[in-house]
């Protein structure tokens, strides 16, 4: 009876040592053995076998007998996919195994997003801070195709990519947008829509204000009354500024809007001084979206002539008369 028992203890024993010593081979074997960062290319067609093989010979995994069992385990020996992977000390079997299932393989591209309401001088910022461009190339050559630009996300080539192509494909993402809308493209209309957009990306932030901006500005031109509006002074300002740093040959330095002195750019006339000019400004002060495209195409129809936006900016006080206007000037503004 003690002898069946002794027996017993000595096979528990063998069998939990047995137990501990094939997971701790597990842990071990799932780390990886790289101690700098590697990078390798999987071709198409090769199939888990290879792909581990080539993983042992670059020293990227330490056993290919424990990877290959991990990929079927998981249900991915069939979705690992080709491409150029760099993976760095301390990855593990499992991370290496998803990468490639999810093809997250290294990429030469660049992803930048273009937000609603960037304007050429903030594309040409951050074009410049990724390395697609030098700065202030992207500002000069396209400072008179404002607006054409598509708010998306882009992907592009760390290497080969020029203004030019860059310009391209953000034109042609916009032709995309719009190529079944019933207004036609690069028509003095579809312009015109474009620069009310433009407009209603600095003026306004929610959907409903931005329709009735919209009718304000239709209700003011229908009338001949000046726009006056503090953004497209402050952007013909920076448009001035890049006019003369080519002219004088002088080094680009990035222009904010929101920085400039208006109470002093509404003194100086100009094809953007809705002050001094009637009539909309020659071109967009921005690169719209959907949202204000469609509300310049949308205006609210209302007898508003007047419009403020409160010092936190989250309301749009609109007036029908300069008496009106007045009082909430000083109601909202203390002015």
């Amino acid at each position: 009876m003690w002898k069946i028992l002794r027996a017993n203890k000595v096979y528990i024993a063998a069998f939990l040592l047995a137990g501990i010593f094939v997971g701790w081979t597990g842990v071990v074997m799932l780390k990886s053995p790289l101690k700098i960062t590697q990078e390798i290319v999987i071709n198409e067609g090769r199939g888990v076998s290879a792909i581990a093989d080539a993983l042992k010979e670059e020293r990227i995994i330490g056993s290919r007998f424990v990877f290959i069992v991990y990929a079927i385990v998981t249900g991915n020996e069939k979705k690992l996919q080709a491409g150029r992977y760099v993976f760095r000390p301390g990855v593990t079997v499992p991370a290496i195994v998803r990468a490639m299932a999810e093809g997250f393989a290294e990429s030469d591209d660049v992803v930048i997003t273009i937000p609603e309401g960037f304007n050429i001088f903030d594309i040409d910022k951050r074009l410049a801070f990724v390395g697609l461009t030098e700065e202030g190339e992207f500002a000069k050559k396209y400072q008179n195709d404002e607006g054409q630009f598509f708010p998306d996300t882009y992907r592009f080539k760390k290497e080969g990519e020029t203004a030019d192509t860059v310009a391209q494909k953000m034109k042609n993402r916009l032709n995309l947008k719009f190529k079944d809308a019933s207004i036609v493209l690069n028509t003095p209309v579809f312009n015109d829509v474009l620069i009310m957009a433009s407009i209603l990306e600095k003026e306004a932030r929610r959907e409903e204000d931005m329709r009735l901006v919209a009718g304000v500005i239709e209700n003011r031109l229908a009338r001949k009354m000046p726009l006056q509006i503090d953004a497209t002074v402050s952007y013909g300002a920076c448009l001035r500024y890049i006019e003369m740093s080519i002219y004088r040959n002088v080094n680009y330095k990035y222009c904010d809007v929101s920085q400039v002195p208006v109470g002093a750019e509404i003194k100086i006339d100009g094809p953007y001084n809705t002050y001094t000019r009637a009539g909309l400004p020659p071109a967009p002060i921005a690169n719209p979206g959907i949202i204000t495209i469609q509300a310049a195409l949308n205006p609210a129809k209302s007898d508003y002539l007047y419009y403020l936006s409160t010092r936190d900016g989250s309301r749009i006080i609109f007036s029908k008369t300069a008496a009106e206007h007045a009082a909430n000037r000083r109601k909202y503004l203390g002015i």
